[in-house]
């Protein structure tokens, strides 16, 4: 034992990760954001040393981990705390219930090794003020020693307490903090850049408010953080934000549930336009709002001078039954394509969320409001959740005093999973169409459309935004609890799992690695051809290409609202006809438009369109069916797009020749016939690969 004076104590914060369904710890070489929990409660513990609220010990030292980007080894941990004569604390922070199972096992690893462990975070707080005191899976926790936090630890003596409790090893099983804090004089750390390598770009976060007023039953946020809204000093936030500038910082994450409720929202925005004004400190941030954010008179417009360029909206569903019964009712369907078009003449990009699986979906539901999203609100980008009934909310809480059957392993409570049954869906099939919605959305065709309405100045982030869901979604991960480059460690796996042999490991580290180049090198492919389309140099081209995408959207939303007004055995001979003179009108002004611009393609589009209206003239339109319009859509429509875009930009023809030689190259090498005409241009053809591939690389590198 070591004298009371004498004792060194290492305080060790942790956000745990969660397990993948191979069972090993989702841990990224790059990870996509920091989590703004991990160093708001830094802050607070070294704020306690600093106060000198921790007495009577010669050394207090605070280090963090965040499990997402960083190793922990408890072994190796406990190690170092036994060499250097430490007390060692442990903290698990931030712990969300797919978080659960991850940060339970790591707590059992520092308790075999008599490790004082506090755990904390939004499962544990939901939980316990849902249900009035711990449930079985936390009083198994309790059982084995660890302490359990319920609450918000900002208030004055808290995490003192706290601390000071675990250093003398008086710990109780668990701590209800109540009321919620006031947090306008809590602490805010300066970004740190040892932390912020560990990621993709070097983005800050800052909660400026905490709480939100609505009632929606799918959210814990209201039972764990209060419906009033609880805000920081906007000086302490200003006066971070210029000493991270100082230090190469300026781009934000504001983790407000909903920052346009904020009290402080105008003078938060106001102090940053004298940053950037009066002291010429460069700012770009993006923010969560709520739908109707849009209305707040200078909302929009202050924001963007404030340097906001995307906002993330709780959308959720285009269904207003689905929003009626999940208590989401500030949203207003009629009013998303409204809402939409204001932040985009303000030049921010709109992200949004949606959950897929809500009371009154359906498999062609979901279908039909993806299409929705992409063709009539024209959102930029959107992020799709599977319903999760998250403890600590309403929705989970009736659940289980209903007596419904729930997934029991919380590890499967991150949105990409089913956790409950569906009554529209079979078992499998909301995953499935979740998966679907990915894919309809972060289609080659609405990406172009995407990058091509949104303007020069936000290209790039729009370019970057659809690239890495698109990554992402094609690797079946959720983008936003994604990184780059999965690592693992074999003795890491979840100990429900058989631990893998180093052969088998290794098989799948391989398989693994051989998924991630083969996904990087399809998106390095398509994105080539994406970028020939959308560059923003393009100028007239790009507005060429978004009429033509405009019309295309018409045209095929027209056919879609045909055929569900007109489901099974109705004759569509005269909506045929008025479907071909669409299309020849669309022709017609495509091909007016393109004279202003470019001759030589003028010629050229005019002459494939001629050819087909005269094609067209001796179509008969009786007997017409279902079949017979999607045919006639798939044939005309895709040729349609597609010489449009090679006369306009000519290096999408080339591009796009390249990749039909590739394809039959690789044909002829499966076949084992190559000819000798195949291998004397194969270095022809290398050398324009390499060329197109650094004209592109260094252009997206450079944002130029």
């Amino acid at each position: 034992m070591f004298s009371r004076d004498s004792l060194k104590v290492r305080i060790l914060l942790i956000l745990p990760s969660h397990y993948d369904d191979d069972g090993y710890p989702y841990r990224f070489w790059k990870g996509l954001l920091p989590s703004n929990t991990l160093v708001c409660l830094k802050g607070l513990v070294l704020r306690c040393v600093e106060r000198g609220e921790l007495k009577g010990y010669s050394e207090v030292v605070v280090e963090s981990l965040d499990e997402y980007v960083q190793k922990v080894d408890v072994d190796k941990i406990v190690r170092r705390s036994i060499k250097r004569r430490e007390r060692l604390i442990v903290c698990l922070v931030g712990v969300q219930t797919n978080m659960f199972s991850r940060a339970s096992d790591l707590a059992m690893e520092f308790r075999k090794h008599n490790v004082p462990v506090l755990m904390g975070g939004f499962h544990i707080s939901g939980v316990i003020k849902m249900f009035g005191g711990p449930t079985k899976d936390l009083q198994r926790l309790i059982d084995w020693g660890v302490s359990l936090v319920c609450g918000e630890v900002e208030g004055d003596g808290v995490m003192s307490m706290l601390l000071n409790d675990a250093i003398a090893g008086t710990l109780k099983p668990y701590y209800i903090i109540e009321p919620s804090p006031d947090i306008t004089d809590a602490p805010i750390l300066p970004a740190s850049g040892e932390y912020l390598k560990h990621f993709m770009q070097p983005m800050c976060t800052i909660d400026t408010s905490r709480g939100c007023p609505y009632n929606c039953s799918f959210c814990s946020i209201i039972n764990v953080q209060g419906r009033k809204i609880r805000c920081r000093s906007v000086d302490k936030i200003l006066s971070v934000i210029r000493t991270n500038y100082e230090n190469g910082f300026y781009s934000y994450f504001f983790t407000d549930d909903n920052l346009s409720k904020s009290p402080i929202w105008r003078e938060l925005f106001e102090g940053l336009v004298r940053l950037k004004q009066e002291e010429e400190i460069k700012i770009r941030f993006m923010m969560q709002v709520d739908t109707q954010a849009y209305k707040i008179p200078g909302f929009v417009d202050l924001a963007k001078e404030a340097g906001c360029y995307l906002v993330f909206v709780g959308m959720e569903s285009v269904n207003p039954d689905n929003l009626d019964v999940m208590g989401k009712k500030q949203n207003k369907v009629g009013e998303y394509a409204k809402m939409v078009e204001v932040w985009h003449d303000a030049g921010i990009l709109v992200h949004v969320g949606y959950i897929v699986g809500m009371p009154f979906d359906t498999p062609e539901s979901v279908r039909r409001d993806v299409d929705i999203l992409k063709d009539q609100i024209k959102v930029d980008e959107a992020s799709f959740f599977i319903m999760t009934p998250i403890p600590g909310s309403r929705d989970h809480k009736e659940r289980v005093d209903r007596g419904e059957e729930l997934e029991s392993d919380w590890n499967a409570y991150d949105s990409c999973h089913e956790t409950f049954e569906h009554l529209n869906f079979e078992k499998g099939a909301l995953k499935k169409a979740w998966i679907e919605a990915w894919e309809n959305f972060y289609s080659k065709k609405n990406i172009v459309d995407i990058l091509l309405r949104c303007s020069a100045e936000q290209y790039w982030n729009a370019f970057w935004l659809t690239l890495w869901n698109r990554y992402s979604s094609l690797l079946g991960n959720h983008p936003m609890s994604m990184g780059f480059i999965q690592l693992k460690r074999r003795k890491d796996r979840r100990p429900t799992k058989e631990r893998e042999s180093v052969v088998e490991f290794w098989k799948r580290r391989i398989r693994d690695f051989s998924d991630v180049i083969k996904t990087v090198v399809r998106v390095f492919w398509e994105y080539q051809e994406i970028w020939l389309l959308t560059r923003k140099e393009l100028r007239e081209k790009r507005t060429l290409l978004a009429e033509l995408y405009k019309r295309y959207r018409e045209y095929e939303a027209h056919l879609l609202n045909l055929m569900r007004e007109n489901p099974i055995s109705v004759r569509f001979s005269k909506e045929y006809e008025k479907l071909v003179d669409s299309f020849n009108n669309m022709v017609a002004e495509l091909v007016e438009k393109t004279k202003n611009c470019d001759e030589k393609a003028f010629r050229k589009i005019d002459k494939i369109f001629s050819d087909m209206r005269d094609r067209f003239q001796s179509v008969s339109f009786s007997g017409v069916c279902h079949k017979d319009l999607f045919e006639f859509q798939r044939e005309v429509v895709g040729y349609l797009v597609k010489s449009y875009e090679e006369a306009v930009v000519k290096s999408v023809m080339y591009r796009r020749r390249l990749n039909t030689w590739w394809l039959g190259f690789a044909q002829s090498v499966k076949e084992k016939r190559m000819s000798f005409s195949q291998l004397f241009k194969l270095p022809g053809v290398v050398a324009w690969e390499v060329y197109w591939g650094l004209r592109f690389s260094i252009s997206a590198v450079r944002m130029k």
